[in-house]
């Protein structure tokens, strides 16, 4: 297994223990600072939504590339923001899952076997235990991830190589997840200079990541669609109610479908194909435009975060929209 490709991984971490690199000589030493220059690199990319790969040709480079996933951790949990936090995690597991498709059936088998999956190849497909894919896919909101719509034999189902890798990338962010925040402590204050630069961008980052809603006020918007949209943003998938709400209000105060497309790419399961066929659907293709749910049902499906004075005395998050831009009109 190439542990540099891989740092979240158990073989890595051995191989981490194994580099003479004190913690005071990697936050400080010049010697580090290409270790210090890709850990930023790895917490920017993340704001950004992607990290890049890097060079790692040589023995130096991938010590650089292993050293530089703790202490991108590290930046992570000194800065303790929420909305980083997700992003870091999700980009990390991107970023591994870009790696494993050009990585040989052996390697893929080795990393899964350290995540704690059981595979078996079969050809040009594999078989997992059923365990594995339902633990893997809870997050996944597409039917062909739904357990009933596979074929299971003595406790196994096929999956193809990709859908494998997909799995693996969500058993990856769980990995990554873990520990998150590290509790950092005076280690922050040797960061300090890198922390300033990166909470810029995160300030830059969140004020981009806010959906442009064109002519419609934002300061408009009931409590429940500000959280769902908050929460896109930060890179969580959404229950299929929550979705469908979402979409349908959108739809309602005259969003086009390409604009909630786009609103919804930044999730973790986000499939364009299926999503612009749900939204068509919501939008009437099929004959029917659906109305977005009442505040009593929003609330029956825990998707009403808590209303402010306003849903008091309405029913329906589009009265509570209509009623405020009639408010910042007059």
């Amino acid at each position: 297994m190439r542990a540099f490709w891989y740092p979240f991984t158990h073989a890595a971490a051995k191989e981490i223990r194994l580099i003479d690199a004190p913690l005071e000589d990697v936050l400080s030493s010049r010697a580090f600072q290409p270790v210090r220059r890709r850990a930023v690199e790895r917490v920017r990319g993340a704001l950004h939504g992607e990290i890049p790969d890097a060079d790692a040709s040589d023995g130096v480079k991938q010590n650089v590339e292993l050293l530089s996933y703790p202490l991108a951790r590290l930046i992570v949990s000194c800065i303790d923001d929420d909305y980083l936090l997700r992003r870091y995690v999700l980009a990390e597991a991107k970023l591994a899952h870009r790696r494993l498709r050009s990585s040989d059936t052996e390697e893929v088998l080795e990393i899964a076997r350290d995540l704690g999956m059981s595979p078996i190849y079969e050809g040009d497909n594999f078989r997992i235990h059923f365990t594995d894919f339902v633990i893997s896919a809870a997050r996944f909101r597409s039917q062909k991830w739904k357990l009933i719509n596979r074929t299971i034999d003595h406790g196994y189902l096929k999956v193809t190589r990709e859908e494998l890798l997909r799995l693996m990338q969500e058993r990856i962010r769980d990995r990554i997840q873990e520990g998150l925040p590290l509790d950092a402590g005076s280690i922050c204050e040797g960061l300090s200079d890198h922390l300033r630069s990166i909470r810029d961008e995160l300030a830059s980052s969140k004020r981009s990541s806010m959906v442009d809603l064109g002519e419609f006020s934002r300061d408009a918007l009931p409590p429940c669609m500000r959280s769902l949209l908050e929460q896109l943003a930060a890179g969580r998938n959404l229950a299929h109610t929550a979705r469908f709400a979402l979409t349908s209000f959108l739809l309602n105060i005259n969003l086009g479908v390409e604009d909630i497309i786009g609103i919804f790419n930044n999730t973790p399961d986000f499939d364009e194909e299926m999503t612009r066929y749900q939204i068509e659907h919501i939008a009437g293709s099929t004959g029917t435009r659906y109305t977005p749910p009442s505040c009593s049902t929003m609330l029956t499906y825990g998707n009403c975060p808590g209303g402010d004075e306003l849903c008091r005395r309405i029913k329906h998050p589009i009265s509570y929209y209509r009623r405020r831009l009639r408010e910042s009109r007059s």
